[in-house]
């Protein structure tokens, strides 16, 4: 079984040197996922000087980890955003997912960019997990309502793979992430822009605005922060901190499997894109190869941090793919994060005169952090963008849902005192195999504990230096999550994900 995302495997990426020298742009984007390349794409186009820097490699986290669904619709139901931000304010959302779908699709036709782009259906099911007699119903007011605000759905009666009823989204679309991205970051390089990998940004001054890592610096006039959870930047602390208790950090299970070709009443089974409506909601994308189907089905969502049994996910997830294709042949599994907000929608926007900021992108990463970059290029230019209120980066939490606000940040307190209170049972770190990882009592302290391939311990501290969680093993990712905010750090102590912006402390 392959432990690393489908897309990861299927190209053979690019690499870029380390940041080792001063240099002066007029934008510094920190953040090599969608937000970052398309912005550092579409401000090069206009013009603009630009430096990307990436703590790790591109495309190697978050985007490189996604199912790759490219969709206007939301997680939240279209009837559920229009209860809370009015029918204009909710068409626009979704009018937000059209355009930078159709974004993509501009720009892998202007570049000639071969990453397998196509127009496919969406559809919305029937929860997996249960039977709501109410689905119905609910379907048909979701289509009453996206006819009202000019939106291509209808209700069908047989869905293929599943064999159920439900909601067909016209002309979503698909592709490969990692193949579309590096078609843009060689036009990047072709406009003059400069690329930085392994370069964590470890400080940044506010006037003049300068952004230092370890063995080089960059000077600019605009930062955009497109990393997955923002960067404290110019910031200070306490804002910061109050801002990422707006976000939750989720981890997603995927898994990959080859079939023979999907057929139907009809005929041949086009490819697709299919999610239904359980909470976690399961998701499939079916993908047309030469000889067979390949499909990525996930879902079981939970916090980042809080999984203590992330081989009975994925076996969960096997056994209800096999009850639907008994003939799968599951190859690969891995996860992804995503970042969900109070209201379901992204914060998107300055939140400095120089710092502009994206997050919260939900299930819709592709497409809201393409919408993120279009916002940037926009304000980095002085334009006016028609999304700047909507998904407006310091807009306050709604009243109406402060309780569902007190109840994301209930880890926090729980598990800083869960943690320090639980006794651990006694182990030596002699006991670890290669590649495994404990937390274990040391001296009186809690220490993270690996040993790696060749055999070497390394002894950690277990706190998590973004506000002081304790980290867990997690022994499929092989990582070390904290539970209060969703940061994971490599087993060897380095940040994969923040909040957290510093390694754990190497004791040994």
């Amino acid at each position: 079984m392959v432990s690393s995302s489908y897309w990861l495997d299927t190209m053979n990426p690019q690499s870029f040197p380390t940041l080792q020298s001063t240099e002066k742009v007029d934008v510094v984007i920190i953040g090599g996922g969608i937000t970052g390349i398309t912005t550092a794409y579409l401000l090069s186009c206009a013009g603009f000087k630009i430096a990307l820097i990436e703590r790790d490699t591109i495309a190697n986290a978050d985007t490189g980890h996604t199912t790759a669904h490219l969709t206007y619709v939301t997680d939240s139901r279209l009837t559920k955003l229009v209860a809370e931000l009015g029918e204009d304010r909710a068409r626009d959302v979704w009018r937000a997912g059209q355009v930078a779908i159709n974004e993509i699709h501009r720009i892998i036709d202007k570049l000639s960019i071969e990453c397998d782009f196509k127009r496919v259906p969406g559809y919305l099911i029937p929860s997996l997990e249960s039977d709501d007699p109410n689905t119905l119903t609910n379907f048909t007011e979701e289509i009453e309502l996206a006819k009202k605000l000019d939106f291509d759905v209808a209700l069908v009666t047989c869905v293929p793979f599943f064999n159920t009823y439900g909601l067909k989204f016209s002309d979503q679309a698909k592709f490969h992430p990692h193949l579309y991205l590096n078609g843009l970051v060689k036009e990047i390089q072709a406009q003059g822009g400069l690329i930085f990998e392994h370069s964590q940004v470890d400080r940044i001054d506010e006037d003049p605005l300068v952004v230092h890592t370890a063995a080089g610096a960059i000077h600019c006039e605009r930062l955009v922060i497109a990393t997955h959870t923002p960067l404290l930047g110019t910031s200070n602390l306490l804002k910061a901190s109050l801002f990422q208790t707006k976000l939750a950090l989720y981890t997603s299970y995927v898994i990959g499997a080859k079939i023979p070709r999907l057929t139907f009443a009809e005929g041949t089974f086009a490819e697709a894109c299919i999610w239904d409506i359980s909470d976690p909601y399961y998701y499939l994308r079916i993908d047309r190869h030469k000889d067979s189907d390949y499909l990525i089905f996930g879902g079981k969502d939970r916090k980042t941090g809080q999984v203590e049994e992330g081989d009975k996910i994925f076996q969960d997830l096997e056994k209800l793919l096999k009850e639907y294709a008994p003939n799968a042949q599951i190859d690969r599994r891995w996860s992804g994060q995503v970042i969900e907000t109070t209201d379901g929608l992204p914060y998107i926007g300055a939140n400095s005169d120089k710092q502009f900021i994206s997050t919260g992108f939900s299930g819709n990463g592709l497409t809201f952090g393409t919408v993120a970059a279009l916002m940037a290029r926009d304000w980095v230019a002085g334009k006016k963008n028609a999304w700047s209120a909507l998904f407006d980066s310091t807009r306050t939490v709604p009243i109406s849902k402060a309780i569902e606000y007190v109840r994301e940040n209930f880890d926090y307190p729980y598990y800083m005192v869960k943690d320090r209170l639980t006794s651990l049972k006694s182990a030596s770190p002699e006991c670890l195999g290669c590649e495994e990882g404990k937390l274990m009592e040391l001296n009186g302290s809690r220490v993270a504990v690996y040993r790696d391939e060749k055999g070497k311990l390394i002894k950690l501290s277990a706190t998590c230096p973004h506000l002081g969680g304790i980290v867990h093993w997690n022994s499929v990712e092989k990582t070390w999550d904290c539970p209060c905010h969703g940061s994971r750090f490599k087993p060897t102590g380095e940040v994969i994900a923040g909040p957290a912006e510093k390694a754990l402390l190497r004791l040994s």
